[in-house]
């Protein structure tokens, strides 16, 4: 199959060797790229491009995009786990893609974060939280705004003419790189597809999902208010005021997320 596998990993030799055995029916080129995990990955069955340092998981899927030779890409986390009857449906799929197309996969599952156990369901508060936030996922048929990041399929071509992931503004946080990737994709003239089945599950693996306060959280709300200003528009207060309002219940402090919008505005201004 003309469709090569990019998978970004870091200390998860287990978890990635049971994802490539589960791709085996795709019968296709998987590209691991090890972003310096304390112990070099291997794994029977795939290609393995090993990053000199840590480079972040939207910089490890450029790299390893740029070395699959191909018309289309699939983009995948390692904590993934694929449902029966993907490899048929995406020969049929692929098919009937156009060059902008965005394909976007559901996913199941639960995840750890902080001291609780958070389960994807698709409920009116997740949806409005979402649409706050600029992600607005929907499970409808016809356009989304943006698509679930964990398992995507590219265009080649047009992954290159979009420069990849913004891992230089985004790094460390990989789902507003992906959305970030997404908003200017749909400003080329993109069409996001979701689908629902096949699906993924995500493994529920514990730590780095720690609960605390930190620097990290005002990465992160730097992060929102770079997006939301790119993005354009009234709803760019909304989508700044949200997440601020979601931060500050969460414990975080004014004076934090002064400073994290104050951040964002300047990259926005400087750019």
């Amino acid at each position: 199959m003309n469709l090569p596998v990019v998978i970004p990993t870091y200390n998860r030799a287990e978890h990635v060797e049971r994802l490539v055995k589960a791709l085996k029916d795709l019968n296709c080129e998987i590209i691991l790229v090890d972003d310096h995990s304390e112990l070099p990955i291997v794994v029977d069955g795939a290609k393995i491009i090993r990053n000199p340092r840590r480079l972040g998981v939207g910089e490890s899927r450029n790299i390893g995009c740029r070395e699959a030779k191909s018309d289309w890409l699939l983009l995948l986390d390692d904590d993934m786990a694929p449902s029966p009857g993907l490899a048929r449906f995406i020969d049929q799929l692929l098919r009937s893609l156009k060059t902008k197309d965005v394909v976007g996969f559901r996913f199941v599952g639960s995840n750890i974060i902080g001291g609780r156990t958070v389960e994807y369901r698709d409920t009116i508060f997740s949806r409005i939280i979402n649409i706050l936030f600029g992600v607005d996922i929907s499970p409808n048929t016809g356009p989304s705004r943006f698509i679930p990041a964990p398992a995507m399929m590219f265009q080649s071509e047009f992954f290159s003419s979009l420069g990849g992931f913004d891992s230089r503004t985004f790094g460390g946080n990989g789902f507003r790189e992906s959305s970030d990737l997404q908003w200017r994709a749909r400003k080329m003239g993109g069409r996001l597809i979701y689908v629902e089945n096949p699906f993924f599950q995500h493994l529920n693996i514990p730590g780095g999902q720690e609960k605390r306060h930190s620097e990290k959280d005002i990465y992160f709300m730097r992060n929102q208010t770079i997006f939301a200003l790119r993005s354009g528009g009234i709803a760019a207060l909304a989508m700044i005021a949200g997440f601020g309002a979601y931060m500050l219940v969460k414990g975080f402090r004014i004076s934090g997320l002064v400073r994290g919008i104050a951040l964002g505005l300047a990259v926005v201004l400087q750019s």
